[in-house]
């Protein structure tokens, strides 16, 4: 995304809200119990974040309105809480103990359960809980911020249906996740609409719908938004995907053993399953002892399956899809512009 769109005075003032909401929060709960360690724990846990989604917002909001972007700001913190709350409810959901390769609050919570004299399964149900609780009150946060808009009350209805469907829509979506892994596989249809809903919605097309919104755009533009942004989104997911399986660690920050590990439903997955050559292998899959021998063995069978081409053909089919939609769309140019910046970085193959 372009400087002249998202400046880093905005992203700064994002990040003052977000420090201001905590504080708000740590008053109001007080420390009944000690929960006042957890909700500093929950507040280091938010720091280093790319606020991609603020970004999305404040660039809608900027083509459509160049006048105080006081409300947008307080919007995009809003959408930043609501992703810190689904990152801890997905850990849970998740097993994980680690985040950005570093121990998650479950796993900082149950170590301090165990120096207490918890045994591990007591320690890790309260590091669940722990995360549970602490999304619980990071989503409260967020309807609070938008309710407390200055915006005219018609559009902030908007702007809370849009939030509101955006957590409906992920909670469908990580049903379907888990689902997706008690059966063990899915076809691509099943796989993209719950991309859709998990992760689509409320990281790419709700932040550029209410930037709009708040901008004052007419319903023509806001919906286009919602499609671009939709679309990007599931392209964007399918690229962590593959990288998550087949991208260099050390150049994307990320394991490429944890989905395989898992046997996480992906589109790659999706595609090999079907494919003969995958039954010889798909044993190894799910393994959370999987080592990176086994990991080769996976992958070779993915790409004899054919599955790594047909995950890159979607990646494709997708960001021409979201450009044909710019393309013919009545859009500002210097927002098209940022969307184009957005489009390529889902096609690229590292990241």
């Amino acid at each position: 995304m372009t400087d002249s769109a998202v400046t880093d005075d905005l992203l700064s003032e994002v990040g003052t809200v977000i420090d201001e909401c905590f504080q708000d929060a740590a008053n109001r709960l007080g420390d009944l119990a000690g929960f006042g360690a957890v909700w500093e724990e929950t507040r280091r846990a938010a720091e280093g974040g790319k606020l991609l989604r603020p970004r999305l917002l404040l660039a809608a909001h900027r083509a459509f309105d160049a006048g105080s972007p006081e409300d947008a700001i307080r919007a995009a913190a809003a959408l930043e809480l609501l992703h810190l709350a689904f990152l801890l409810h997905d850990d849970v959901i998740d097993r994980d103990v680690l985040r950005r390769g570093a121990p998650n609050l479950i796993a900082r919570r149950r170590d301090a359960a165990r120096a207490m004299g918890a045994d591990e399964a007591e320690a890790l149900r309260y590091g669940d809980s722990c995360a549970i609780l602490a999304g619980d009150v990071l989503l409260s946060a967020a309807h609070r911020l938008i309710a407390e808009l200055d915006a005219p009350a018609p559009r902030r209805r908007a702007l809370w249906r849009v939030l509101s469907d955006a957590i409906g829509a992920a909670a469908v979506g990580e049903h379907a996740d888990v689902l997706l892994g008690l059966q063990g596989g899915a076809d691509e249809e099943a796989v993209l609409r719950t991309m859709e809903h998990k992760t689509a919605r409320y990281s790419f097309s709700a932040p550029l719908r209410m930037g709009a919104i708040l901008g004052g755009a007419d319903a023509t533009a806001v919906e286009t938004l919602g499609v671009v942004g939709t679309t990007v989104g599931i392209a964007f997911q399918v690229r962590d995907d593959v990288l998550g399986v087949f991208g260099d660690p050390q150049r994307t920050g990320k394991s490429a053993l944890s989905d395989l590990r898992e046997g996480k439903i992906t589109l790659l997955v999706a595609h090999a399953a079907a494919d003969p050559s995958w039954q010889s292998a798909s044993a190894l899959f799910g393994d959370p002892g999987l080592d990176e021998r086994g990991a080769a063995v996976l992958r070779a069978a993915i790409e004899r399956s054919g599955g790594l081409a047909r995950a890159e053909a979607a990646i494709s089919g997708l960001v021409a899809e979201a450009r044909a939609t710019l393309m013919l769309s009545a859009l500002p140019a210097a927002l098209i512009d940022d969307l184009e910046h957005i489009i390529a970085s889902a096609a690229e193959r590292v990241r």
